[in-house]
């Protein structure tokens, strides 16, 4: 007996979502910033075949400054970042989907003075979504970013919870 997989389709997606980071420091070369998190957004287009997706997704991110080592300061740290995520859905006879993911691309961050543009990031990804419709997946999701080092700023990681609205034409 062969079990029927739940809505697996194929097409051309977008996506967007909201969510925060739980990281609050981000590691400057000379010093460490600490900052309010505000918010992280993404939108995404991207091509589902099946189990397998493939997507460009634009990430930004904008965090309220607070201080600089013992030193209050005002300002905003913003990081803006292009994507190629490949993922991987795990559909069953359910309306649940689980999926893993990667990906990697380039990530702007801006920061009073400083601004570096083109860092290699990376990124991993967890999700766990609902299929309300055959076009349109509610997920939760968790994604570890990460950004290399560059001129300005060392390398640095952010753990995001974000939920996302996946409409699939």
């Amino acid at each position: 007996m062969s079990m029927q997989l739940y809505a697996v389709g194929s097409g051309v997606y977008v996506e967007l979502s909201g969510g925060l980071g739980l990281n609050d420091t981000i590691e400057a070369k000379n010093g460490a910033y600490v900052y309010d998190k505000e918010y992280i957004g993404s939108v995404s287009l991207g091509y589902q075949a099946d189990l397998l997706r493939l997507e460009l997704e634009a990430i930004q991110k904008k965090d309220r400054l607070y201080s600089f080592g013992a030193i209050s300061v005002a300002g905003d740290l913003e990081q803006t970042s292009q994507m190629f995520n490949l993922y991987y859905s795990g559909y069953n006879e359910s309306k649940l989907v689980t999926t893993v993911g990667i990906g990697a691309g380039v990530t702007a961050i801006s920061l009073q003075e400083a601004e570096d543009k083109n860092i290699l990031s990376y990124q991993g990804m967890f999700s766990i979504g609902y299929m309300s419709t055959q076009s349109l997946t509610i997920t939760t999701e968790y994604t570890y970013f990460y950004t290399t080092e560059s001129d300005n700023f060392k390398s640095n990681s952010d753990n995001i919870f974000s939920l996302n609205f996946r409409y699939l034409f």
